[in-house]
């Protein structure tokens, strides 16, 4: 009679589940980070890929300077007092473990032969 090693899991049941997120983020994070500095239509506007955050699971995107002019930034005290460029943050995953809603939009409007 065979005792079953403590770590050993059924074959059917390892087949079962799903792949490891840290593999497949690790990929994602890896070919967005390619697409840093590419333009995408979202939301309306043109926003340019800036950072690809592994930590938060999400992209920063900036608005395009030369399509809409930088927004007043309000002090401490709620005065306007510099002019900043406005930033979006987006995630990448969705609690399910697949791509957010958010991120498939962003990459469907991407601006191609600009990169």
């Amino acid at each position: 009679m065979m005792i079953p090693h403590r770590d050993t899991v059924p074959l059917a049941r390892l087949n079962s589940l799903p792949a490891p997120l840290s593999m497949t983020s690790d990929t994602l994070h890896h070919k967005l980070q390619k697409l840093i500095g590419a333009r995408f239509d979202y939301v309306g506007e043109v926003w340019i890929l800036i950072e690809v955050l592994q930590d938060a699971d999400t992209v920063v995107l900036r608005r395009c300077d030369n399509c809409r002019p930088a927004t007043l930034q309000a002090n401490a005290y709620g005065m306007p007092n510099r002019r900043t460029i406005e930033t979006l943050t987006l995630p990448i995953s969705n609690p399910d473990g697949g791509y957010s809603d958010d991120l498939l939009v962003l990459l469907e409007g991407r601006h191609t032969g600009q990169d």
